[in-house]
């Protein structure tokens, strides 16, 4: 492999990086590729620091791996796109509002949720994307907020289009779901606002620290954030852990009989295969890493997908085991930015393994090709095609 070759933004790249992770973090930890002239952080001690130390690596030019111009990602005051102390007191705000009490109360009908998309599951050859691991998300969003889960498809457009926003510059299609996303929480705000109700807009309404509240910028962004990292993360963790596991029917056949095997694996599958894989952060002064010195206002990719799979943490990281009992995999982030859902997209994960692992005695890889989803942030699928057995 040539290392001025790989090209972190490509399709090729983005199909199976984990090669290409492997020949980084051995032959240039700190790499700067040539599309973008970014600088790509690989292993996980050099991550770990970066995410720890937002003074040097700034989040205010917003998460994208790439450099934005004006009207991008970094334009819109998401959490994963501002510093402290701004960051610190929005984060406070909105914890009012997304606290373990409401998770606590959404897990029955999560459970249901889950247990009725994989009934309706055929036996044989079925699509796991749109049969459970992109509802289910979108159903939670939508009873934790107090929405209609029918208007799902279009959840599912505005959180794609946002996470192009994150790839890539702006585009008329993706500002224009981004404006329809907007105009459909403001409405809903709207109505809040004359009928409070006890769902999280109406906390987010309430919520109050030192006489300040949410602006309607920063209720704009909380709800785009809200889709992209309850939606498209969790959509996709499901996807990956279930592409392993028909792939590994042994490991398949453990969890159906060992339930306390589920939050193993899918902790494991976080680190084997995260569904978020590169963030971008700014420099805010030189800094020499590994040798190499990466000077003020550069950017720079934290690459959790690489990191995850770094020797020096993990025994035999390119290995899905669930005997490995190590769980310090970055998929959730580290330091302010540690992700405010985690607690939530565990619940949706363990409920989707444990409805499927009810339903299916084992399942296969189907019948057609799986379908990639093309992102430098976002891993999972398209399209999962596979094959569920009954007993």
């Amino acid at each position: 492999m040539n290392t001025s070759e790989i090209d972190l933004f490509s399709s090729n790249f983005q199909e199976d990086p984990y090669p290409a992770y492997s020949h980084l973090r051995q032959h240039a930890p700190v790499f700067r590729e040539s599309r973008y002239g970014v600088y790509a952080l690989t292993r996980f001690g050099d991550v770990d620091a970066a995410l720890r130390d937002h003074e040097t690596f700034r989040s205010g030019a917003g998460p994208s791996p790439m450099p934005m111009p004006s009207g991008g990602m970094g334009a819109i005051p998401i959490l994963a796109a501002t510093d402290p102390p701004h960051h610190d007191q929005l984060r406070a705000l909105v914890n009012h509002a997304f606290t373990p009490r409401r998770i606590a109360a959404s897990e029955g009908r999560i459970q249901s949720f889950a247990q009725k998309l994989a009934s309706d599951l055929p036996e044989g050859d079925f699509d796991l994307v749109p049969g459970l691991s992109v509802p289910l998300p979108v159903a939670v969003i939508a009873e934790i907020l107090g929405v209609d889960a029918s208007d799902q498809e279009d959840f599912r457009r505005w959180s794609a289009a946002t996470v192009g926003l994150m790839d890539r510059p702006p585009e008329p299609a993706m500002m224009q779901a981004s404006a329809e996303l907007v105009g459909y929480f403001r409405a809903r705000l709207e109505e809040r606002r004359k009928s409070p109700r006890d769902d999280m807009i109406s906390d987010l309404l309430r919520a109050e620290i030192d006489g300040r509240r949410l602006t309607e910028a920063e209720l704009d962004a909380f709800f785009i954030m809200l889709l992209v990292a309850g939606n498209e993360t969790t959509t996709n963790w499901i996807s990956n852990q279930i592409n392993i596991l028909a792939h590994r029917p042994e490991l398949w056949k453990a969890c159906r009989e060992d339930r306390r095997l589920v939050p193993i694996a899918l902790e494991e599958a976080l680190r084997f295969d995260a569904p978020v894989q590169n963030l971008g952060r700014e420099t805010t002064r030189s800094v020499e890493i590994k040798g190499v010195t990466i000077p003020a206002g550069s950017r720079v990719v934290v690459s959790f997908g690489s990191a995850n799979r770094d020797p020096e943490i993990f025994d035999e990281p390119d290995s899905y085991r669930l005997d490995r009992g190590d769980f310090r995999h970055l998929a959730f982030g580290q330091g302010r930015h540690f992700c405010l859902g985690s607690g939530l997209a565990r619940l949706e994960g363990r409920t989707a393994l444990n409805a499927l692992l009810d339903r299916f005695e084992r399942i296969e890889p189907g019948s057609k090709e799986p379908q990639r989803l093309h992102s430098t942030v976002i891993r999972g699928f398209d399209a999962l095609p596979l094959c569920g057995r009954s007993a």
